[in-house]
């Protein structure tokens, strides 16, 4: 038996799922698919936790390129805050750099 991970992080924030989506079908095992259907270009989501035993600690949405625009991220900021609104999803904590890894 093999093991096999990825290591994940950038520049974004912790979410989950707001009130307005939280009952949606494709919603019943957490986040899971739902943010790679709808992703816009320029932005990145990943899970980390532990498929083995089915445990998700935390799903991430991050910005590709966060210091396009220099190294004040407010523009940053602004762009994945729109795409969370966008995407109907409510950040866990404060932007930042985040991540985590995935065992499967």
């Amino acid at each position: 038996m093999g093991i096999d991970y990825s290591a994940n992080y950038g520049i974004g924030y912790k979410i989950t799922a707001s009130s307005e989506i939280a009952d949606l079908a494709e919603l019943e095992e957490g986040l899971d698919d739902y943010p790679y259907d709808k992703i816009g270009r320029g932005f990145d989501y990943f899970d980390s936790g532990n498929r083995f035993s089915g445990t998700i600690d935390g799903s991430f949405l991050v910005i590709k390129k966060p210091m396009q625009h220099g190294l004040d991220l407010t523009k940053a900021k602004a762009l994945v805050d729109a795409e969370l609104k966008r995407l109907k999803l409510e950040p866990v904590g404060e932007f930042g750099v985040v991540g985590g890894l995935m065992v499967w």
